[in-house]
């Protein structure tokens, strides 16, 4: 058995007088082409093999080349090599079934084709699949060449039955649109069954094609479009977000309709049934969901739109009546913005709805003057406006302005004061013109509102007095940032403490040289050296004589009026590197030295390599960039450098009073002079 997507090849082709020529590949079989006022000729390797308007023709596997003439179009069925059953089992004996796309909302383009060829005394005999009670099947006879027989037999564990069946006596055009041979099967049983399709003839032979589609029912569908064309089959739901609102209008369907509306959450709405073509929905009060059930067991389509009715900004459905005190919370109001801008509403009949109230709310001084005006157009001609100036305190209006249509709109202007005061649409005897029940035909009047408002100040501007919440966190944003502007002093404070706290300990210990190698042995070279670079702040604090004896003789030392140098050799040990750590102290005399600079030179041998500077200045190849020397500064700097050569002296430049000076020791230091 062989089942594709499709199995079937049919050709519908519109030709003109001129002809028209197809090439096909086919197998070895029998096939079969029919047209109405058509000739259609096939040949192979340029012979003709036959033409005509109807006919079958046995072909060799290769190519065939089809030409039509005529204005009509043609089919074209070459079958496949089915072996279908002959005979249908029993009902307790097993069978291949078909495996059919299962479809839902549409448009419905899945589903399989079935071609074959019967003869009069051997049916074919397809199992189409086991349905439940929620399955129902469409089978389409796309074109036969003579005359058919198509039955359905269901079969559950013990019984057989048919259950439905249509005969067609003549030859069947392939056409889409055609419901003549439209078949459906609505399997809604009790129980799982199984479907066979018997496909027989009464004449020696007969080519078919048939569509197969399997439908899903009885479920139900969430939409979110405002707008939408839904294709389906057999009974559905579509369940659409729904408020009150809103309108639903069934442009177009082709089935009958029940709708029925949540309300609330757990509460809903009678069903209420519509017949095949348009209709239109209003929400009742507090609605939240429309369902539409599609009370059919055919294909369906169902055009509908969301229309919304609300009022201003909000899109709300504004009420009829004023607030009843002014402690009642009016959110429910539609407000009217007072800058210059337009919002839409309407009165819509059909929902009971005749007077929109609008809220207007004004803020300044107390004897400040506000001056409203509202132009009202669109489908305004029967309505009329009012502008009410509330009391605060009491609640009533102090002053009423009314307003009708007159030049293509409605003008309405008054002078409010300071709260909240409302401006009312409505239409006179309007009661009279509502319909008998809910959502009934009825007239709907849209408008637009544009707002026009000037304030005028007079009097005092007033004192209001500061809320309590803004004075609690006003204090608090008070000493947050009182103490955000007193951290960086207080860090400041503790930086200069610890610096002092360790110059005092560089002058209780004599012996910084030795101090570091204890370091070393105690808790390593990594740490020893984060703890020279620490005590390098601390050190400058100490006067130039204390510090110098806190590390010992120099091993280089340069001293005139301008500036004094001195420079020890480190272990080498607080370095991972191999290079060799130095440190040099700077003391400068009275003069300020201005873009300074230092070099650490190799009196023989390769050039010096700076690796790291403490603290972090800026160095290249052998120079550290110092910038100014203020007078009678004191500057520690510790330097690693690296290099072949065995011998280093420091020299010192820069400018004093524009003038270009220098300092360079006579002698040097010896990288190995400790081991010497």
């Amino acid at each position: 058995m062989r089942v594709g997507i499709p199995l079937l090849m049919v050709i519908l082709l519109a030709s003109n007088i001129v002809s028209a020529s197809s090439v096909f590949t086919v197998e070895e079989g029998e096939m079969w082409v029919d047209c109405n006022d058509c000739i259609i000729e096939i040949s192979k390797d340029d012979t003709i093999l036959a033409n005509g308007s109807s006919y079958a023709l046995d072909v060799d596997q290769g190519q065939i080349e089809l030409k039509s003439y005529g204005e009509e179009d043609y089919i074209l069925v070459l079958p496949g090599e089915e072996d279908w059953p002959n005979q249908r089992p029993s009902p307790m004996q097993d069978s291949d079934h078909l495996n059919i796309p299962t479809q839902h909302l549409c448009p419905c383009e899945l589903g399989i084709s079935l071609e074959g060829r019967v003869t009069s005394d051997l049916p074919d005999i397809i199992h189409i699949d086991t349905v439940n009670v929620s399955t129902h099947y469409e089978i389409d006879l796309l074109a036969s060449s003579d005359d058919l027989l198509i039955s359905v037999f269901a079969q559950n564990l013990t019984n057989e039955w048919l259950v439905e069946s249509f005969e067609v006596s003549t030859p069947v055009r392939y056409q889409l649109t055609s419901t003549s041979l439209f078949v459906q099967h609505d399997a809604v049983t009790g129980e799982e069954h199984r479907i066979f399709l018997q496909i027989e003839t009464q004449s020696p032979r007969s080519f078919y094609s048939i569509n197969l589609s399997k439908y899903e029912t009885h479920t139900m569908y969430e939409l979110t479009q405002t707008n939408a064309v839904v294709e389906g089959f057999g009974p559905q739901v579509i369940s659409i977000p729904f408020n009150h609102t809103q309108e639903a209008r069934i442009i177009a369907s082709d089935a009958i309709i029940s709708q029925q509306m949540f309300i609330q959450e757990n509460s809903m709405s009678n069903p209420i049934t519509h017949q095949a073509g348009e209709s239109n929905i209003w929400a009742m009060p507090s609605t939240i969901q429309l369902e539409l059930s599609v009370a059919t067991n055919k294909s369906w389509t169902i055009e509908y739109e969301i229309i919304n009715h609300g009022d201003g900004f909000e899109n709300i459905e504004a009420p009829a009546m004023l607030p009843q005190t002014n402690k009642t919370d009016n959110e429910s109001w539609p407000l009217l913005p007072l800058e210059e801008t337009q919002i839409s509403g309407e009165l819509s009949l059909p929902i009971m709805d005749y007077v929109d109230v609008y809220r207007i709310e004004t803020t300044g001084w107390d004897e400040s003057i506000h001056l409203v005006q509202v132009i009202i157009e669109g489908d305004v001609r029967n309505l009329e406006a009012t502008i009410w100036d509330m009391n605060q305190d009491l609640w009533i209006p102090l002053d009423s302005t009314n307003a009708s249509f007159s030049m293509k709109s409605i003008t309405i202007s008054s002078q409010l004061g300071l709260g909240t005061h409302f401006l009312r649409i409505q239409l006179p005897n309007g009661s009279e013109s509502l319909p008998q029940e809910w959502g009934g035909n009825a007239s709907v009047y849209e408008y637009t509102l544009d707002i026009y408002y000037e304030l005028v100040d007079e009097g005092e501007e007033p004192w209001f007095p500061p809320n309590q919440e803004a004075v609690t966190w006003g204090e608090r944003v008070r000493w947050i940032l009182g103490i955000g502007m007193l951290l960086p002093a207080l860090l400041l404070a503790w930086n200069l403490r610890m610096q002092r706290n360790q110059a005092a300990e560089i002058l209780e210990n004599k012996e910084r040289i030795k101090w570091i190698q204890d370091r070393i042995r105690e808790v390593g070279a990594k740490q020893a050296s984060k703890d020279l670079g620490k005590s390098l702040s601390g050190l400058a604090l100490l006067e130039w004589e204390d510090a110098i004896q806190s590390w010992g003789p120099p091993m280089l030392r340069h001293m005139t009026e301008g500036i004094d140098i001195a420079a020890w050799s480190l272990d080498e040990q607080l370095t991972d590197d191999g290079s060799w750590p130095l440190l040099v102290g700077i003391k400068v005399g009275a003069e300020n030295w201005e873009i300074a600079g230092m070099r650490f030179e190799a009196p023989e041998g390769e050039p010096w390599e700076i690796k790291s500077v403490k603290p972090r200045l800026l160095s290249r190849n052998d120079e550290i960039f110092l910038d100014q020397l203020s007078a009678e500064s004191r500057t520690f700097v510790q330097v690693n450098i690296s290099g072949s050569a065995s011998m280093v002296s420091v020299h010192i430049s820069g400018m004093v009073n524009e003038v270009p000076m220098a300092a360079k020791p006579s002698n040097a230091i010896n990288r190995f002079q400790e081991e010497e």
